[in-house]
């Protein structure tokens, strides 16, 4: 089949030039497009964004809530146990107000209300019938009531100021200053000394009684006296202090004492994941670029060091020596640097072949810096994003073993200390065992979801695959 020529036709006139248009984009790198496609992925920006958070409170949490003289004092912080939260402004609100819902008994509640002492506690469900007559015979049968207090006032009232009569005649132990009170009101017996420093700081709720005794002449005075515990741990008045978490079992702020103890385990995970990277990274590389019978060795003491069960290994160790920082850590590297080594293997073995560290070797690299300069910047994405799960891993691991009492620290509170507290009190304290979980699993989801941020974008083929 023949065509006629004359039917093509040129677009262009034989004299015009068709050139290629130049891309007007700037050439990125490989960090600079996976930062491209981790900020695509919104849930891991908003995880990376509350843990810049968490971190900003692990470092200045302890800082923003302090009451020094609970280290001084820690016999008069443990009176202030189990305060519910409390926050400034927010208070107003209706929460985080210091206000608790108990059930106690109708004759105390009646003396506490009537007492010139017993301002402002009860907020609600105090019958009227009894804030007019307190002998209201409809009451008489009537064992408990249950109403609305403010917290801090009402365990101020039950430390320092709850009358003699309501349980009968408190027998007081004199030579140790403790009684017999069910609700633990404290009394203490004062020197002259100590009995004018309290009464000038208006310490001195009540003098109970005076005794005079004679010493080489000298005439020497006792008192048995009730203290207000707010003025005496942190010389305030109740409706003043402010515990954003509330207290926990020995007094101290909750909110202090979560951070402190998060702190504690993040400094140590990061202690963790840096020792056992360095170990595990150095000799995967090392197995996965030589090979031979290198490897095979390598590769039978990992199998052997595998086997042994981490549980024992920290067992063993804190029977033995207790739980201060350095045998956790040690328990955690033991075997917990090989997880790195197979990753460091795996890749180093991957890229060693690769056409550009063939042409580094022919060129005449040495092998140091083929694999420093070559084959390891193609391997710390992943590396990167294996560090960034290792983290939550540890604290709850770390968290675990404090919660079931393994992890012990005796000049220290982790997290998993303080669950374990709230755990034994969390139906009639909620708080003490709330703000723990929460902070653990926010932190856990928060660094999960980073971690597959990252992972997606510096291995985009990896996207999805749990």
């Amino acid at each position: 089949m023949s065509l006629d020529p004359k039917k093509f036709t040129f677009i262009h006139e034989q004299d015009d030039r068709i050139n290629d248009i130049p891309f007007e984009t700037k050439e990125i790198s490989y960090y600079q497009d996976s930062w491209l496609r981790f900020r695509k992925n919104k849930a891991s920006v908003f995880a990376f964004i509350i843990i810049i958070i968490i971190l900003f409170f692990v470092a200045f949490g302890p800082y923003m809530v302090s009451y020094d003289l609970f280290e001084e004092s820690p016999n008069e912080a443990r009176q202030l146990a189990y305060l519910t939260p409390k926050v400034p402004v927010i208070e107003n609100l209706g929460i985080f107000d210091g206000t608790k819902t108990i059930a106690r008994g109708t004759l105390f509640l009646t003396e506490m209300y009537h007492s010139p002492y017993g301002e402002g506690i009860i907020l609600e469900g105090f019958p009227e019938a009894l804030a007019e007559d307190r002998n209201d015979p409809d009451f008489a049968d009537i064992t408990s009531l249950t109403v609305k207090v403010d917290y801090y006032k009402y365990l101020n009232y039950t430390r320092s100021i709850m009358p003699e009569n309501y349980y009968g005649i408190i027998e007081r132990n004199i030579a140790n200053g403790t009684n017999t009170d069910p609700l633990g009101a404290v009394v203490r017996t004062l020197t002259q000394n100590t009995f004018d420093e309290y009464l000038d700081q208006n310490f001195i709720v009540e003098v109970l009684s005076i005794r005079e005794s004679q010493t080489d002449g000298v005439t020497q005075y006792t008192y048995d006296v009730k203290l207000d515990q707010f003025q005496v741990a942190l010389g305030e008045e109740p409706e003043n202090v402010y515990f954003w978490f509330g207290t926990n079992v020995d007094g101290k702020d909750l909110f202090s004492a979560l951070w402190m103890g998060a702190r504690i385990s993040l400094l140590m995970a990061l202690a963790v994941v840096t020792i056992n990277s360095v170990i595990g990274l150095t000799i995967g590389a090392i197995a996965g670029y030589y090979g031979g019978v290198l490897d095979l060795v390598f590769d039978r003491f990992v199998e052997i060091a595998s086997g042994i069960p981490f549980l024992a290994v920290l067992t063993l160790l804190t029977l033995r020596f207790g739980s201060p920082f350095w045998v956790v850590i040690l328990a955690f590297t033991a075997t917990g640097w090989i997880g790195s080594y197979g990753t460091g293997r795996l890749q180093f073995y991957r890229f060693k072949n690769r056409e550009y560290v063939l042409a580094a070797r022919t060129l005449g690299a040495p092998d140091n810096r083929i694999m420093f300069k070559h084959i390891f910047p193609n391997t710390l994405g992943l590396i990167i994003t294996g560090l960034a799960l290792a983290v939550p891993v540890f604290v709850f691991t770390e968290a675990t073993f404090s919660f079931l009492g393994i992890i012990n620290y005796t000049n220290a509170t982790s997290v998993g200390m303080l669950i374990q507290e709230g755990q034994a009190v969390m139906q009639v304290h909620p708080h003490t065992l709330i703000f723990p979980s929460l902070y653990i699993s926010t932190m856990m989801i928060a660094f999960n979801l980073f971690g597959n941020g990252l992972r997606d974008a510096f291995n985009p083929s990896l996207r999805g695959v749990e």
